[in-house]
C-alpha cells in the first residue's frame, strides 16, 4: 500500500489529511457509482449498509467507529385500535482514523426517523430507532465526499462535486483518479409496506373539472350517507377521498371564542380545504364578531329600573373598542404557524392530540397555546423526520 509522504512537523499521535494512503485519496475523490444511489419519493440517498460498507472499503475494518450520542423519542402514538407510530431523534458521531490507528477526524450529525402505522409497537420503536440513527450516520458520512453520497445534495446528481483536493495532489503516475470499481447494484433494505392516504389537497378536484360539487362542498350528513359502512375499527386510513374529515363549518359556529376559531380553521387548512370552504368559515367568524358588538351595548345596560331620585345626564352607551391591526395580524401568523405544525403532522400521521403532546413535552403548553417561534420550532422537527424517512 503507497502512502503519501508526511511532510508536517505534528506529534506522533496527531493525524491529518497526508495520513491518507492514495489508495484512499483516489477513492474519496472518484464520482459515485449510479448503481449505488437508490431513489425514494423522488429523493436519491444512500442505504445505510452500504455506507458501513465503505466506511469498511476506505478506512478498513477497525478504521472507523460511530457513537450514539443521543437517542430520544419524541413522540409515541396509537393512531388507531392496535396501529402505532413513533418519531426517535438521533445524534450521532462518526469518527475515521488512519491506517496506524491514530484519529484523522470526527464529524457530528443529527436526523429524526419515524415509523407509521405500525402493528406492533415494539417493532414501531425499533423501527424509528434504527431510521434516525441510520439517517445520521449517512448524514455525517457525506463530509467524506462523493464516495458517501455528497454530490446527491447536487439535486440528485451522480457527478462528482468534490474533484480535486489542494491538500491530495493528484500522484503523476496515477492517470485515472475516477475509475473506481463496485459491485452489483445495491439492494434497498426491506421494510413493511404501509398504506397511506392521498394528500388530502390532491383528493380535492378543481371546480371546473368536475360536474357537481365536491366532497368538501357537501353536507357532512351527505356526506355521511355516501361513507360505506364499516365493520369493526379499521387500522388503514381509506384509500377513496370522502371530503374532509369532521364538519369545519359546525365547529366555526361553535367555538367559543377567536383563538378557538382559528385552531379550526387551521385545522381545515392543514386538511386541504380549497379557497371557497375557507371563505366560509371566514364568514363564520365575521358574523359572529358582528353579533359580538351588537349585544355589547345591551349588556351594559341596567338589568332593574333605576330607583327615583335627582335627574342624572343620560349615560352615553359605550362603543366597541376599534379593531386592533396588530392584534389581528398577530392572530392570522399564530393561525398559519399552526396549520403548518398539523401538515407537518399530518405527513407523520399524527393527530392534532399527538401534536398537543409533543408540544407539551417540548414547550411545556399545547400547541395552540405555543408561540410563533415554539410552532416554527416543532413543524421544523417533524418536517426534519419526513425528510429523513424520505432520505
Amino acid at each position: 500500500m503507497t502512502v503519501i509522504p508526511l511532510h508536517r512537523n505534528a506529534p506522533a499521535d496527531l493525524a491529518g489529511p497526508a495520513d491518507l494512503t492514495v489508495e484512499q485519496v483516489k477513492t474519496l475523490l472518484a464520482p459515485i457509482n449510479p448503481s449505488r444511489v437508490q431513489n425514494l419519493k423522488g429523493q436519491s440517498h444512500l442505504e445505510a449498509w452500504d455506507v458501513r460498507r465503505w466506511l469498511n472499503r476506505v478506512f478498513g475494518f477497525g478504521g472507523w467507529s460511530d457513537e450514539t450520542l443521543e437517542l430520544v423519542c419524541v413522540a409515541e402514538r396509537e393512531i388507531n385500535p392496535g396501529r402505532w407510530t413513533v418519531i426517535y431523534r438521533a445524534q450521532v458521531r462518526l469518527t475515521v482514523k488512519t491506517t496506524d490507528g491514530r484519529t484523522l477526524t470526527a464529524y457530528d450529525d443529527a436526523a429524526m426517523g419515524d415509523s407509521r402505522n405500525q402493528p406492533s409497537l415494539g417493532d414501531a420503536h425499533d423501527m424509528a430507532m434504527k431510521t434516525a440513527l441510520s439517517q445520521a450516520l449517512k448524514r455525517c458520512a457525506h463530509n467524506l465526499g462523493d464516495a458517501f453520497g455528497l454530490s446527491l445534495y447536487n439535486d440528485g446528481s451522480r457527478q462528482a462535486v468534490g474533484i480535486w483536493s489542494a491538500a491530495h495532489p493528484k500522484p503523476a503516475n496515477d492517470a485515472d483518479v475516477s475509475a473506481v470499481p463496485d459491485d452489483a447494484p445495491v439492494k434497498p433494505e426491506p421494510a413493511p409496506v404501509v398504506e397511506e392516504q392521498a394528500p388530502a389537497a390532491e383528493q380535492q378536484v378543481q371546480r371546473s373539472k368536475r360536474a357537481e360539487g365536491g366532497p368538501w362542498e357537501q353536507p357532512a350528513a351527505q356526506q355521511q350517507k355516501q361513507a360505506p359502512p364499516r365493520q369493526g375499527p379499521r387500522a388503514v386510513p381509506d384509500q377513496q377521498p370522502t371530503g374532509p374529515s369532521r364538519d369545519y363549518l359546525a365547529d366555526a359556529q361553535a367555538a367559543e371564542s377567536r383563538e378557538r376559531f382559528d385552531q379550526v380553521r387551521a385545522a381545515a387548512v392543514a386538511e386541504g380545504a380549497p379557497p371557497e370552504y375557507l371563505a366560509s368559515l371566514d364568514a363564520v367568524a365575521q358574523q359572529k364578531e358582528q353579533a359580538a358588538q351588537q349585544q355589547a351595548p345591551k349588556q351594559q345596560a341596567p338589568r332593574s329600573a333605576p330607583k327615583p331620585g335627582p335627574s342624572r345626564p343620560t349615560a352615553v352607551p359605550s362603543v366597541p373598542s376599534a379593531p386592533d391591526p396588530e392584534a389581528d395580524a398577530a392572530r392570522q401568523q399564530h393561525a398559519v404557524a399552526l396549520a403548518e405544525l398539523l401538515a407537518a403532522g399530518k405527513a407523520l400521521a399524527l393527530e392534532p392530540s399527538h401534536l398537543d403532546d409533543i408540544a407539551t413535552a417540548e414547550a411545556g403548553c399545547k400547541a395552540a397555546d405555543c408561540t410563533v417561534e415554539q410552532l416554527a420550532g416543532l413543524t421544523a422537527d417533524l418536517r426534519a423526520a419526513a425528510e429523513g424517512a424520505a432520505a
